[in-house]
């Protein structure tokens, strides 16, 4: 409304209350209290809702993590017919395709985290790394079973740590997560745009 009846001092208003939920940022993104469609209080809107008024209002710099959040209640609700969710045919191509490439993003990142990382034999009896030291096999088969539970919590969400279920130690989680940090930020954030669609974060 406020485009439609050139308002361009609201407009510009309302757009800055976006850019903390819908951060360019990495350090934006991880001290953002309210995140996506969270920011239009209740009754909260359809991801794919917002991701329609960014398209429609021209709104660049959000459309990269817009798309992502219209990911995260998975690809039924992405594709939804309702009413003020049904995406237009470009954006709901690249949307989808993003879902992919940021899947093989995350299969790369979590197996750079565990694989690629010097975990170790765990002295700690609890911990899933507790293994001899002369063990491949044992030492194959816990760093699958690490790496199942993390890809299977990024998966659900690629930009939040995943949780370790309880199977490695708190100082394993520790290293773990602090690759898996790196990762995130490095294989999903820097490569946002790109994955889906939109170029990079300086053009937008």
């Amino acid at each position: 409304m406020a485009a439609k009846y050139g308002f361009s001092d609201v407009r510009e208003t309302l757009v800055g209350d976006l850019k903390g939920a819908y951060p360019t940022k990495w350090e934006d993104f991880e001290a953002a209290r309210v995140l996506g469609e969270d920011v239009f209080g209740s009754p909260k809107p359809h991801p794919n809702a917002v991701l329609n008024l960014f398209l429609e209002q021209s709104i660049k710099f959000a459309l990269p993590f817009a798309s992502y959040r219209a990911t995260l209640s998975g690809f039924l609700a992405l594709v939804s017919d309702k009413p003020g969710t049904v995406l237009p045919r470009p954006a709901l191509a690249s949307t989808v395709h993003g879902m992919g490439a940021m899947k093989r993003a995350i299969t790369i990142g979590v197996y750079a985290t565990v694989h690629g990382g010097d975990l170790g034999v765990c002295p700690d009896g609890s911990c899933v790394l507790n293994i001899g030291i002369n063990s491949t096999e044992g030492r194959r088969d816990a760093l699958n079973k690490v790496f199942q539970v993390m890809f299977k919590g990024s998966e659900a969400d690629a930009l939040s740590p995943p949780s370790l279920g309880g199977i490695v130690c708190t100082n394993c989680a520790r290293r773990l997560e602090k690759t898996h940090l790196a990762c995130r930020k490095e294989f999903v954030w820097d490569a946002l745009p790109a994955l889906f669609g939109w170029g990079s974060w300086e053009a937008v």
